[in-house]
């Protein structure tokens, strides 16, 4: 097989480059910058018109000359988009992304609609956080009755994009598990549809992303001088694209991405449940295997914040040792974006404990380093209850932060395997479209990360930041009361106690993540 064209649309940036059989970048990766248009209400999406022009843009760019050398494309796209489009394939909506907040209030009315809200959970392997776009519908058509009236097709990001390139209206598990209402077999959950007002005939016909594919238009094979019937394989949603160049989904292998937000996952045969927490989601890969796991909302963004508050430079957090494991026993809760657990959720904030008169700046420091590297913790711990996990693999740029690749491999009692290639997501979405579900996709990724670095635990840190955890997560369990005061929805005071208490339960369920 020759070149593979390889597209990965993110929620930022759009980026396209030719992909060899060794699975090198040809010349450059190509990206266009994807404007997220927003305004106070929390809206924040993208201009579906924009969005296919940028497509088919940075697909010229990036095939160039070389139309006839490209034998396939292969498509990764983000999780949690939405659009909807009417008989005559018209946008009804823009394309909403996981950062629109619109709908969050809204939420509690969708619980309520769906019922058994752990029957759902259990049933789709998605916890009840608001962002799933099935919440999103049941809004709009609380304020539009009408609305599914006039709404052909209900489609993720990767069913419009499909659609630009094919003509068709298809999307892969991966991406259509993150609408919230496809069930752990594959199918479409029709009970949870028709909660929200919709059919299941108006939802995408669901591909394997690993093996199959369609052909592109004929109008664009002879516009980019592609060969006649050239395909674009239906491939994986973003995140499992990076796992398949850095894992290949080899088992007991976690996968993470260390960036402004991070994420941290690993296959299973089974989903995995989180009745209590509310953490763990179980995303379908295909039937029979899930990319089980969770994003963590605040990773660099924290450390971005200290430096910000504090007047430094990045490379004081880089260029030597930070105070000692446990930071002297202050403890920074990362949790600027809030998280997605039913303790912390939409309602989380930043937050430090146990500043004292001796508490210097390196121990402040250090402390927020170790906050995130807790926050992956608590997902491996609820994950991985019987430490089956014998190593991490990360991306992302917060990577380069040695020292705190340190501090993760201490708290996690892991080996981390690091890249630092940041295009691992176009390499992951081509070796997929090459090999797709056999054992080549795994030995191309043991080549991929061969000679990559590894940072092992330090057994006496390790013992220390178990003693550390504990005390750790004691506290954290206990935040949730005063994350409510803060926003004036907790029962502190005198006579009021009792009213207002009935009402958590409703607030809870309103609240519980971001």
């Amino acid at each position: 097989m020759g070149l593979i064209l390889s597209i990965d649309v993110g929620t930022t940036n759009l980026k396209a480059a030719l992909v060899d059989e060794q699975g090198r970048i040809v010349d450059a990766a190509h990206s266009i910058t994807l404007r997220i248009e927003g305004d106070a209400t929390g809206r924040a999406e993208h201009d579906p018109a924009k969005l296919r022009q940028a497509l088919l843009d940075v697909c010229r760019i990036a095939v160039g000359d070389r139309g006839r050398d490209v034998d396939k494309f292969s498509l990764t796209s983000y999780q949690f988009g939405l659009v909807l489009v009417d008989a005559e394939d018209r946008p009804l909506t823009r394309v909403s992304t996981f950062v629109d907040t619109t709908a969050q209030a809204h939420h509690a009315r969708f619980l309520e609609a769906i019922g058994d809200v752990d029957a759902m959970y259990v049933r789709t392997g998605c916890p009840p956080i608001f962002q799933y776009p099935v919440n999103r519908l049941h809004w709009l058509t609380s304020r539009d009755p009408q609305l599914p009236r006039r709404v052909a097709r209900v489609l993720d990001s990767k069913a419009f994009l499909m659609h630009v390139l094919t003509g068709e209206y298809v999307t892969d598990y991966s991406t259509a598990n993150s609408l919230g209402c496809l069930d752990i077999s594959g199918r479409w959950d029709e009970p949870i549809i028709a909660a929200v007002g919709f059919d299941v005939a108006q939802f995408p016909r669901v591909l394997n992303g690993f093996v199959d594919e369609l052909p592109l238009r004929p109008s664009l094979c002879a516009e980019l001088n592609l060969n006649p019937g050239t395909p674009v394989a239906a491939g994986l949603y973003d995140g499992a694209a990076l796992a398949a160049a850095l894992t290949g989904f080899e088992p007991r292998i976690a996968v993470g991405n260390f960036g402004t937000s991070g994420m941290f996952r690993v296959p299973t045969a089974n989903p995995v449940e989180d009745l209590e927490g509310g953490l763990i989601q179980s995303c379908l890969l295909r039937p029979g295997t899930f990319f089980t796991g969770s994003g963590i909302n605040n990773c660099t963004i924290a450390t971005n914040l200290l430096l910000n508050v504090l007047g430094l430079e990045l490379d004081y957090l880089r260029g030597r040792e930070l105070s000692i494991p446990g930071a002297n026993n202050v403890m920074t809760f990362p949790y600027f974006t809030g998280e997605r657990d039913k303790v912390i959720g939409n309602i989380g904030t930043g937050m430090v404990f146990g500043l004292g008169v001796a508490s210097t700046r390196d121990d402040l420091a250090r402390s927020f380093l170790e906050g995130v590297a807790f926050s992956f913790l608590l997902v491996k711990q609820r994950l991985d209850p019987g430490e089956e996990i014998r190593e991490l693999r990360l991306g992302g740029g917060g990577t380069a932060n040695q020292r705190w690749m340190q501090i993760m491999a201490d708290t996690l009692d892991l080996p981390i395997r690091l890249t630092d290639n940041p295009e691992m997501g176009i390499i992951g979405a081509a070796s997929l479209a090459r090999h797709g579900e056999g054992r080549d996709l795994l030995l191309n990724s043991r080549r991929i990360m061969r000679d990559a670095q590894v940072i092992e635990p330090i057994p006496a840190h390790v013992a220390i930041y178990r003693e550390v955890a504990g005390r750790y997560f004691d506290v954290r369990q206990s935040l949730r009361l005063p994350l409510l005061a803060r926003q004036g929805l907790s029962p502190l005071r005198g006579a009021q106690a009792k009213a207002v208490a009935k009402a958590l339960p409703l607030v809870r369920e309103n609240q519980q993540d971001s």
